[in-house]
Parts: structure tokens; sequence; C-alpha cells
């Protein structure tokens, strides 16, 4: 079992006396308002069983067509290759769904049943239909026991999924107050060249006018996704948090996806949005013409493509505060407009 510790300006981890690393922090501004005593929780999103009505048997679900999931399917790109890490409450890797991707799992907190810590499993579903052939690794953060406390576990699971060559981290998880840990941990990944994405948050008030604070989504060295509904021009979800940090956005209204012990529900969130990009981004990497420029940074690469190809502007022209630059989609206009015509008529967002 890795431990990890905090001095001053450093992050120490150590597993076993097998592999050692320590991280030098770049003094971020934030680090002199940091709270030691409130960490990040699981997050609140609402639920629904089975499928959503808007889409039938057999049929990929709506979300993953509108991202583009079917066409990536059909050019090829389905992740074959990459690693993504899911840091969340645990992945039901007995789920046919998954169809044996789930390669490997490491619990810092557990004691809690996956049927009632169902938010993982939907979590990594969403990603494994964006990127079929991508290998999932499961680092459950949430439980009622632990040898770590959860913001511990979360910058211990960071560094682990770094060690274990994960290419993308999907952490639908956030808190009102940064942790020092925390940040150290996703700079690291950041700079070995791991691409994190991060929810925006559910404390939307339906007004892009204010900000609200979510950590590690905040940071600049994670993409910060926001929630948008399943219908025409991408209507933003009243709780999806907004600020001038928010990157992008993606389908987080009634995302159908898989349940723990087997079949489908639904949930809204951003956790939910969150897993369409990280999905969509673990595809993009498996493309074989993509070439990374020596010396330069993964991240901004990632950004780059992502903006000069896959994002739709919705909202406001240009950017802004709820959706950052634009819904994501590897669906051209015409694509993506077709499916709104075929499936949904009336805009409705919650």
């Amino acid at each position: 079992m890795p431990s990890i510790c905090c001095s001053g300006d450093s992050l120490e981890v150590v597993d076993d006396g097998r592999r050692r690393v320590q991280v030098q922090v770049k003094e971020p501004k934030l680090t002199r308002h940091l709270a030691t005593n409130i960490r990040i929780t699981r997050p609140y999103v609402q639920r629904k069983p089975g499928r959503s009505p808007d889409e039938h048997e057999g049929e990929l679900p709506l979300g993953i067509l509108l991202t583009g999931g079917e066409k990536l399917r059909a050019e090829g790109l389905t992740g074959n290759g990459i690693k993504v890490a899911v840091i969340d409450s645990g992945v039901d890797d007995t789920h046919p769904g998954f169809h044996g991707k789930v390669v490997q799992q490491q619990w810092f907190r557990w004691g809690t049943p996956l049927s009632d810590d169902d938010h993982g499993t939907h979590v990594a579903g969403t990603i494994h239909m964006m990127a079929p052939d991508a290998e999932l690794y499961d680092y459950r953060v949430f439980g009622e026991e632990a040898g770590f406390d959860v913001d511990e576990a979360i910058a211990v699971a960071i560094v682990e999924a770094v060690f274990d060559g994960c290419h993308v981290i999907n952490m639908s998880l956030g808190g009102r107050w940064p942790s020092l840990n925390i940040r150290t941990a996703v700079q690291y990944a950041e700079s070995n060249g791991v691409i994190v994405v991060c929810a925006a948050g559910n404390e939307g008030d339906d007004d892009p006018l204010t900000n609200e604070r979510g950590y590690p989504a905040l940071w600049p060295e994670a993409i910060s996704v926001a929630a948008v509904g399943k219908a025409e021009g991408f209507p933003v979800a009243k709780f999806s948090s907004s600020n001038p940090q928010v990157d992008y956005s993606g389908i987080g209204v009634d995302v159908t996806s898989f349940k723990p012990g087997g079949g489908l529900q639904q949930m809204s969130g951003t956790s939910m949005a969150c897993p369409h990009v990280a999905g969509l981004i673990a595809a993009l990497l498996s493309d074989e013409r993509l070439v990374f420029e020596p010396g330069s940074k993964k991240d901004d690469f990632v950004r780059e493509h992502l903006e000069k190809y896959h994002v739709v502007d919705i909202e406001k022209i240009g950017p802004d505060n709820a959706t950052g630059i634009g819904f994501l989609t590897y669906l051209d206009k015409d694509e993506y407009e077709e499916l709104i015509s075929r499936f949904l008529t009336v805009s409705v967002t919650i």
C-alpha cells in the first residue's frame, strides 16, 4: 500500500520501498488559502432507472452518439493501446458490458457495496462505450472503510495512475476547497503527459454570471467539463457549475450507462459529462496519425487538437463561463443536427 506525505513544497509517495517519487510544487497562487479540514465528497447526482425514453434498444446511448462514439468506432478509433484511470467510487468489473476491459483495480477505500456506490461503474461505462478498446484502471477513493482519508486517497491514486502508465485520468469528483496534495499530484500527472479530465461541479444556480468554485477542475492542469442536455442547441444543465475555468461541455443530463450487478440506469451531473470527454480523448489518442511535436506539452497538444477539430460553439458566441469553448464531439455540424432532429425536438433542461 503506497504512503504519501506532503512537507513544505514537495509531495513524496513511497510504495513498499519499491517506488519513490518526490514532486516539487510550483508555488500555486492558491496554496496560502488552503483548507485542510474539508475533504472532497461523493458527487451528488440524480438517478433514474433503465434507459432514457429517447434511446432505442440495441443502440448506443444518445449521449455517446452525440459525442461521436459510433463514428469513432466506424473509423477504427476505439482507444486501442490507451489506458484510462477512473478515480471514483469503484467499478463493477463483472458487468458484462465492460467485455473484460477493466484490467486493474486498486482500492484505497472500501466497505460500501457497489450497489450503493454505483457512481464509478456508471462513469466507467460511459468511457468504455466511447472508447471500447481502451483499458480501464479502477482506483477506488470512496467508501466507508479505509486506510486513507479521501483527499489522500485521491492524491495517491493520481500518482499510481501515472506509475501504471495511464494516458488519461477521469475524476468525476470535486470539492469546494483545494487540497495541496491533490494539486501536486495533478501537476505531477500533467508534467508526465497524462491528460487529467475533471467534472466542473454540480453547484450551479442557472446564472453564468455567478461563479461556483470546485476543485480539482478549477486548476489549469485539469480539463474542466460542464454539463449540457441532449436537445437542440445543447442547453446548459441548471445544476452545472459555471466559472471562467470551465474548458468544455459534454452530455450530462439523463445519461444512460452501466449499473453495478448488470443492466443500465440514468444519471445526471457533470460527473456524467466528464467521462464523455475523457472517452473521446482516449479514442482520439489511439489515432496513429496524431504526432506529438518533440518538446511540446501533451496537454497543450490535446487542447489545441480538440479546439481545432472537435468543438461546437454553443450558449454564447465564443468562450463563456457555462460551457467553456463549447461542446466536444467527433461529429460535424450536419451529423449532430441530424441526430438531434431524429431523436429530440423539444429543448428540456433540469
